[in-house]
This record gives structure tokens, sequence and C-alpha cells, in this order.
């Protein structure tokens, strides 16, 4: 196998990391529903590997250094100011990815399809944010109001698509959505998460060039919303609030030199349209205002052979109602795999 395809095996289908953890309470709502932003870094998704079976692991350690608070006005509590209580979310999340590529072919593209179900534990905080209270601990009154562990948002693929276009050129479509079958709570029941109570349906897009030791890769995502029932979040959202659409890219230009790769990388989330049936208390909140961010960084990969481990960095350079403001540092881990694939054929009459 190739190393181009090795990068691509890599963790492939975590096409997400769903619902982990990136959005706090009554962070602007459109942000509830997570396609962890940065998450597909270092994938090159306009390609697929040759048939098999792939599953890898994934973990994502956000909201780092914790003292980096929230942009944006959020609701603190009955009757309080907008902007009076901004939170900080450390977390960690893992995600477990299993792709499938049959062999089969449609529009003279290769098809796959995969699942991605994500965990994470995260600690939410307010007030004077959560210094001093490390991923888990406890601070002082009112800092840590909610966490614990939490399963997410399960993501799935049934429609991959990619075209091999020619001069290392690949681009690849297709259709995924997230289901809200993730542990749920509202505010203020004690266990606050994120995870929302709609769905969502996206399209993705990839564009990849894999040639001459490069992997260049624009990962991108265009998320719709369906209405929240209001069971989940923030009791901001109890009128049924529909979220704004979603755009999400995440950019890579990674150099092999040997077993090693290197390169910088970048990703954004960017909130195209307005929330919808906000209620009186949550537009005053300030938790239908637009949400957004975008980060750089860099990653360094190692190939073991049956292994391929990738590590990244990002740092947000910009934030609009977003947990974990500009300067918030979040680093990635990914181990990817092949578990299966179908083996070659045997000759039908043995060699002397």
């Amino acid at each position: 196998m190739t190393r181009l395809n090795k990068i691509v095996t890599a963790g492939l289908a975590a096409l997400a990391i769903a619902g982990a953890a990136s959005s706090a309470l009554a962070e602007e709502s459109g942000s509830f529903q997570n396609r962890l932003s940065g998450a597909t870094i270092g994938l090159p998704l306009g390609a697929l590997p040759p048939a098999g079976l792939y599953t890898g692991l994934e973990t994502a350690y956000l909201g780092m250094p914790s003292s980096v608070r929230s942009t944006g006005s959020f609701l603190a509590a009955a009757g309080a100011p907008p902007g009076s209580v901004r939170f900080a979310l450390p977390a960690i999340a893992n995600a477990i990815p299993l792709l499938y590529v049959p062999g089969w072919n449609f529009l003279g593209a290769t098809y796959a399809l995969s699942v991605v179900q994500a965990f994470y534990e995260n600690t939410t905080c307010a007030l004077s944010g959560c210094t001093g209270a490390g991923f888990f601990g406890t601070a002082g009154a009112n800092q840590v109001i909610g966490g614990g562990f939490v399963t997410a948002n399960t993501t799935w693929s049934p429609i991959i698509l990619s075209w091999n276009l020619g001069g290392g050129l690949f681009a690849s479509t297709g259709f995924t959505f997230m289901a809200p079958d993730g542990t749920k709570s509202n505010f203020p029941s004690g266990q606050i998460t994120p995870n929302p109570d709609y769905w969502t349906l996206e399209l993705p897009f990839a564009l990849s060039y894999l040639g001459a030791n490069w992997n260049v890769t624009g990962n991108f995502f265009y998320d719709f919303n369906t209405r929240s029932t209001g069971s989940c979040c923030s009791a901001a959202l109890s009128s049924g609030v529909t979220s704004g659409n979603l755009f999400y890219g995440d950019l890579h230009a990674l150099y092999k030199m040997g077993k090693w790769s290197f390169g910088p990388v970048g990703s954004f989330e960017v909130q195209t349209t307005n929330d919808t049936g906000c209620s009186v208390v949550a537009a005053a909140a300030g938790v239908c205002n637009r949400f957004g961010y975008a980060q750089a960084g860099g990653l360094v990969g190692y190939d073991f052979g049956p292994v391929d481990l990738q590590i990244w960095a990002v740092d947000s350079f910009w934030s609009q109602n977003a947990a974990g403001g500009a300067g918030n540092i979040e680093v990635y881990t990914r181990l990817g795999f092949r578990l299966w694939g179908p083996e070659a054929p045997k000759p039908l009459v043995a060699k002397n």
C-alpha cells in the first residue's frame, strides 16, 4: 500500500467528532450539533483507500488553557444581564470511526460508507472560568457547573463518492446526517451536555492533491439543522429554535519525508444564516447570535507500517460567540489502521 493510501487510511472514517463538546451550555445555539472543526485535519477526504474495512481512534484535547473564556453573550440565569457569564469548556473527546469501502463504483466514483461514534469527558465552567480546575477537577463556588462522561450524537455517512481526476487530484462528496441519540440533559439539571435534540443534515465536499510527496487538502462541510424540541442544552431554547446553517473547513498542506510527514494546518467554522424561533429570553441573552471561529497550527505524523499516527495542534486567532476565545489551544491525536481487506486472488495453477 502506498504512503498516500496509508494517509487516507489513518482514520479516514473520522469524518467528524459529532457533538464532541466544543459547545457549552447556552453557547450560540447554532454550534450545538458539532462536527468538531479541525477533526478531519490531516485526512485527504477527496480520496478513498482500497477496498476494505478501516477504523482507528481520534482524541481531541479541547479548551487549553482552560482559563481562556468564550466570546460573546450567553445566558447566565433568569434575569441576568447579557454578557454577565462567559463559559470555558475543557474537555477530552474520543471518536471511533468505521469506514467500509466495498470496491463498488457509481457514476465513475469509488463508493464508501461510514459511521462515527464519539465520547467525551468535559467540565463546563462559568464566572471566573475553570482556572485551577483542570479537566476533571473542581474549583471555587459557581465555577464548575456541569460535566462528566457523555456519549455524543452518532454521525452516519451512508454515501461517500470519490473521483480520481488524474494528475494526483481527487474530489469527493456525499451525504451525512447526525442523529440525536447521544446523552442529553437540560440546564439547570446538573449534568449539562451540549448534545442537541435535533437532526443535522450535511453536504460534504473535499478536494485533495496527492502527488510528489504532498498531501494538500481542503475538507468542507455545510450543515442544515432541524428544529429543536427544547429538551436539551438550555432553557433559552425551550421555544424550539432552528439553528442557522453552518459552514466548516479543514485545511492542510503536508509533506512526506521518509516515514515522517509534517506541515501547516488550519480550520474554520462559520454560521451563514440566522437562527429562527428564538424566544425573547434567548435573543436578549445573545444565545441566537451567529457563531464562528478560525484556527491555525501544525501537524506531524509518523508511518509505523500497519498503523499511522498523526498529532496536530491549533490555536484560535478569531472567535465569535464560541466556547474558548482567541488564544484557545486544541491538540489532537489520530491512530488509523485497516481491519480487513479482500485477499489477492490465488493462481489457479501452482508454479513449480
